[in-house]
């Protein structure tokens, strides 16, 4: 008896046009929609991504990479932004994320601390408290500002930078080394005397011509001046500078 062969039968796998639009039309009428659980778990993702940023930072260019601090403090004000805005109707699930991720890495005593606080110590932790306190004073006032999130690390370098903005100083107040530099030739153009003798001569250096000394003079009974010392320090002189400053600025204001 001879054996049948059965030949294979061909099967289209392939799809017309017509069908897959009607496909892809289907896929794209409904979007996936994120949960709570993905909202929460959204920020902490963020939050983790941004304390790694950080750490990166820290071990590499730290004392030069001021760009990468005023980005990280931009990206700080930005999720401070999305956590207070009451028209997300995901807002519980986004700032229960921020509480769980303290929560996690061992930070509870903080889930009641102010929004900014919160922040700040995800993201820069507390290696330095001094440094972090610094940043959480930042992002107050960019906040008590209102600035533009692309505008802010700009806006801090033009405020001098951190130090500068933690210390209040407003766009426009001088430093002290800035009033020093501001009087310091309207000082030198002054002569109250000229005086040369065997004391003074023991602190001349002739490589420091032109340069400017601080002194300590003494008001006798007579009128006169004595000179007790003189002080070879520009933080002695800028001091001097800066009380010479104010002084001239009490009188201007009267």
């Amino acid at each position: 008896m001879q054996a049948s062969v059965i030949a294979p039968v061909a099967v289209s796998t392939t799809t017309t046009p017509a069908a897959q639009a009607v496909l892809d039309k289907s896929v794209q009428a409904t979007p996936m929609q994120a949960t709570s659980v993905e909202h929460n778990e959204g920020v902490r993702a963020r939050l983790k991504q941004m304390s790694n940023a950080n750490k990166t930072w820290e071990e590499g260019a730290y004392k030069t990479a001021n760009e990468g601090l005023y980005g990280l403090i931009q990206s700080c004000y930005q999720l401070y932004k999305e956590l207070t805005d009451a028209t997300d109707v995901n807002l519980k699930h986004k700032k229960q994320g921020l509480n769980d991720y303290l929560s996690i890495n061992g930070m509870d005593t903080y889930t009641s601390k102010p929004m900014p606080q919160k922040i700040v110590r995800c993201v820069f932790g507390e290696r330095d408290r001094r440094r972090i306190s610094t940043y959480n004073v930042v992002l107050r006032r960019i906040i008590a500002e209102g600035w533009a999130v692309e505008d802010v690390p700009a806006q801090i370098a033009e405020c001098g930078g951190v130090q500068e903005m933690s210390l209040g100083r407003k766009p426009g107040t001088l430093t002290a080394k800035e009033k020093a530099l501001q009087v310091k030739d309207a000082v030198q153009g002054i002569e109250l005397a000229n005086i040369k003798n065997d004391q003074t001569d023991q602190f001349v250096n002739a490589e420091k011509h032109g340069e400017t000394f601080a002194a300590v003079l003494t008001q006798n009974a007579d009128g006169s001046y004595s000179i007790n010392c003189i002080v070879d320090s520009k933080g002695a002189v800028n001091a001097a500078l800066n009380a010479y400053y104010a002084a001239e600025a009490a009188k201007k204001a009267k």
